[in-house]
């Protein structure tokens, strides 16, 4: 048989046959409906609806003959499509020119009559046909033809309702600015596979922020979605790219052979965000952050294969970030991602809910005496399942999420209920977060915990960073002033670990500073360490401002700080954090300790 021509607009016709043929049982069962009733209504064996695609015709429903997929040159609804307002009716193939010679007409399955009115798809190209067929030869009445007609404008328009709840279904389960599988399309695949051998790339945008800010949202969209295209084209054919939501994808990895195999993919994405990226003419970094776990090495269900691989991101991004970690699977190695560390905030937050933080308490020792007077509140939280988080690793996240201040005001209040037992009679230090200290008023909430409590402020110690007189200095001014008038002590952390904080002691009116630890890790270390140390607590005293040592772990840091005329110390040296329940036990072990490092050192003891 001669080639058959191809209708205009070919390749959009043949994304409308792509999405009917993707239908599901639900509508071969309506098709086949439709295939039984023009059968009866024409009295004729066979009968079927056609699809006919680039290279072949095959069916979606068929009555009275098997038959599978025929070439398309071969096929007769490939002729019949050529006039999609038409049914065309062939009352002898063997005597027609197109088709004498068709395998079908001259063998089985003996084909001598034809009629086929062409189906619409949703973008209103001719997609196929409602054919009837029979092994003899026959007419078609005007008023048949019309019901033949009839029915396959019923077959268009159900296939046209069914790809559009398709189409619906299809956007539901795709994000709408990359194209990529949504949220709620991966836990659909999740319901419907076996996740054994399944593994999840779980990717973080590094300085994704910036690009939102220096190019705004369009530029922000605009990288989302070079990246959305980059994963695509890097990930296998059997793979699914999918967006969570803002900065953050995944991948889901089909058929794991071992832990390590999400590596090399891993590493093909990093080299594809590596290429150039021009964003309004100016190159754009694209780096991220890669966790993976794969069953069932590191968890045999979805979630905590999702919580696994979570956790594994959170580690690369706390370890520099543009690298990739792979979920532990030692018997210990287990972590928390930070969507899990967000979910427990977010319900530990939530109104009624229960803050699942405890303090701990680091004594801080006089110098010249050894006694212990004060303590330092840490924060700390063990979860249920007995892991237990760092600040560092908590910290962040609780600020990102916007509960610093609450966290704050909680802190101060355990601190002031513990103060309020009686015993020990230590006072107690507390952080305050630049975001607390910087907002008006914090001094008038300090006060009524205070007096919640029934305590004086002179048992309470605040200490705050450089950074809370970054936003609102006027507003930190005020509320140093409205401590101080309540007894309430304000200490500046981190003092000489950033830029311009030595300048900012003449303008505030703090009652004590705190040497950053870095300097006090150097200051025995070598004569630069040990002469930096001597300016800056010599400047502090010269403004009288007395000076705490944090982060004092030997005998030698000791020394040099008792030599310079610091007041107190505080470090793993003086002793380590222990529960408020320990704490007169392990102070009254602290003054011959300080004796014993000094000592050590040919240092003069405490007094």
């Amino acid at each position: 048989m001669a080639p058959v021509p191809r209708p205009a607009e070919e390749a959009d016709r043949l994304l409308d046959v792509a999405d009917i043929a993707s239908f599901d049982k639900v509508t071969e069962d309506l098709l086949g409906a439709f295939v039984r009733v023009a059968s009866d209504l024409l009295g004729v064996p066979i009968s079927g609806v056609s699809l006919v695609g680039e290279h072949e015709q095959f069916f979606k429903a068929i009555k009275g003959l098997h038959a599978g997929a025929t070439p398309r040159d071969n096929a007769f609804c490939a002729h019949a499509i050529l006039n999609p307002d038409e049914v065309m009716v062939v009352p002898d193939l063997a005597e027609d020119p197109r088709f004498r010679s068709s395998e079908f007409v001259n063998s089985y399955p003996n084909l001598r009559f034809y009629a086929g009115a062409p189906l619409r798809g949703g973008r209103g190209h001719a997609v196929g046909t409602l054919c009837v067929m029979d092994h003899v030869p026959r007419q078609l009445t005007p008023a048949l033809i019309d019901r033949l007609q009839d029915l396959a404008r019923g077959v268009s328009a159900a296939l046209s309702l069914r790809q559009a709840i398709h189409e619906v279904h299809r956007a539901a389960r795709t994000d709408a600015l990359t194209g990529v599988c949504n949220r709620k399309g991966m836990e659909e695949i999740f319901a419907s596979i076996d996740p054994q051998h399944l593994g999840l790339l779980m990717i973080d945008l590094d300085g994704f922020k910036p690009i939102n800010d220096t190019y705004g949202h369009a530029g922000g969209d605009k990288a989302l979605v070079e990246v959305a295209r980059r994963l695509r084209e890097t990930v296998r054919a059997k793979d699914t790219v999918v967006r969570l939501g803002g900065d953050e994808f995944v991948v889901l990895v089909r058929e794991v052979e071992r832990p390590e195999a999400g590596l090399s993919l891993a590493a093909r994405i990093h080299a594809a965000f590596a290429d150039t990226f021009l964003l309004n003419g100016a190159a754009v970094p694209l780096r991220a952050s890669i966790g993976f776990a794969a069953s069932p090495w590191h968890a045999s269900d979805v979630r905590t294969l999702m919580e696994r691989a979570d956790a594994a991101l959170y580690a690369a991004k706390r370890a520099g970030r543009g690298v990739t970690r792979v979920a532990d699977t030692s018997p210990g190695g287990e972590s928390v991602g930070r969507t899990a560390l967000e979910a427990w905030l977010r319900e530990a937050f939530s109104p009624g809910g229960t803050v699942p933080f405890h303090l701990v308490f680091q004594p801080i020792a006089d110098l010249p005496t050894g006694e212990v007077r004060s303590v330092e509140a840490l924060l700390r939280w063990r979860t249920d399942t007995g892991l237990s988080l760092r600040p560092a690793d908590v910290l962040p996240v609780i600020e990102g999420m916007g509960y610093s201040s609450a966290l704050d005001r909680w802190v101060v209040g355990e601190a002031c209920r513990l103060i309020a037992i009686g015993r020990p009679p230590h006072t107690i230090s507390v952080n305050a977060s630049a975001s607390t200290f910087g907002v008006p008023g914090f001094d008038g909430q300090v006060q009524a915990i205070l007096q919640q409590h029934g305590i004086g402020g002179d048992r309470l110690v605040i200490e705050m960073t450089e950074g809370s007189l970054a936003g609102d200095p006027e507003a930190a001014l005020k509320n140093m002033h409205g401590l101080a008038e309540i007894g309430v002590r304000v200490v500046l952390d981190d003092f000489g670990g950033g830029h311009g904080t030595l300048a900012r002691l003449r303008g505030y009116p703090f009652d004590a500073i705190k040497i950053d630890r870095s300097l006090v890790t150097d200051c025995a270390r070598d004569t630069q360490g040990t002469a930096l140390m001597e300016a800056v607590a010599g400047m502090a005293h010269a403004l009288s401002v007395p000076v705490v040592a944090e982060g004092v772990e030997n005998a030698a840091q000791l020394a040099v700080l008792a030599r310079f005329g610091v007041e107190r110390a505080q470090g793993f040296l003086v002793s380590r954090p222990v529960a408020w329940e320990r704490l007169e036990e392990v102070a009254a072990m602290v003054p011959e300790r300080i004796r014993a490092a000094l000592a050590k050192e040919g240092a003069p003891a405490p007094a």
